[in-house]
């Protein structure tokens, strides 16, 4: 019985480890190989604290030095070598990421093309705006997914957040109206184009998912004027090949024009809460 009780707990650990390995590859890409390199800590700490609930907290602790120095010291020059750089963090005051879990799931690398456009889109905006990103791509490996999206898997796609006003005044919201950065919606006006309502009725579940996690309350100001400046500006700029927004705001901000301007498609999801660039 021993014998069994001991395999059994032994099983539990290398199913939790595994398990957690896949959710870290998962989500961050990196996650996993760096919680690989943590793992010898474990049984050190084991031996030397006896405290389970202090060992616990200096095994979190651990991890989180190890994943943190490792993403800094060593993903971010390794990616550079790959063709994949970070999107600033603090270095520029008019492009900064909405969610600092987009930077920690090291989920913020981009081709050096595409972070030069962009930094330069939002000095283009003027002192005043202050552009806010959302996913843009993993460090290493064409292809590999970043999940939820279909595409961002080769370093030459990034989301942006739309640019709302404080529901007082013209004050500038400082980064997503969301909490998860995504599923804020600027939805569809009576006599609109309603290219969600024509995803549901063929059938595409996924496309409006995130509006039922996401509180739609209206407390800001989707601002018409400077997201209309800086689409005009990011389909004017020679990096940018490709800009996705949904039908009915193309239309509304006055952007027919703009061929490179168009529709995902209804196997992705709407594209009224964010801009999806690509090069």
């Amino acid at each position: 019985m021993k014998l069994l009780s001991s395999d059994l707990r032994l099983m539990r650990t290398l199913l939790y480890r595994l398990l957690l390995f896949s959710l870290l590859t998962l989500l961050t890409q990196v996650g996993g190989l760096l919680y690989l390199l943590y793992l010898p800590m474990v049984q050190v700490i084991k031996r030397r604290v006896t405290n389970k609930t202090l060992a616990r907290g200096i095994r979190f602790a651990a991890f989180c030095t190890v994943y943190m120095l490792g993403s800094w010291l060593l993903i971010s020059p390794l990616a550079r070598l790959n063709g994949r750089v970070p999107m600033p963090v603090f270095s520029e005051a008019q492009l900064q990421p909405a969610n600092y879990f987009y930077v920690l799931a090291n989920r913020h690398f981009v081709q050096p093309e595409l972070r030069a456009a962009t930094i330069e889109v939002a000095k283009q905006m003027g002192e005043e705006v202050t552009l806010y990103y959302l996913d843009a791509g993993f460090p290493f490996i064409d292809g590999f997914p970043l999940l939820p999206h279909r595409s961002h898997d080769d370093g030459q796609k990034l989301d942006l957040a739309f640019i709302y006003h404080q529901s007082k005044g013209q004050e500038l919201l400082e980064g997503s109206p969301s909490w998860l950065g995504y599923g804020y919606l600027e939805k569809p006006r009576s006599g609109e184009s309603n290219q969600p309502l024509a995803c549901k009725q063929q059938g595409y579940w996924q496309y409006s998912l995130l509006s039922s996690i996401v509180p739609q309350d209206r407390n800001y100001t989707f601002s018409e004027p400077l997201n209309r400046k800086l689409l005009l500006k990011l389909s004017a700029h020679p990096s940018v090949d490709k800009i996705f927004i949904e039908p009915h705001l193309k239309s509304r901000l006055g952007l027919s024009s703009r061929s490179n301007i168009r529709f995902h498609g209804c196997a992705a999801v709407r594209h009224d809460d964010h801009i999806h660039i690509q090069l």
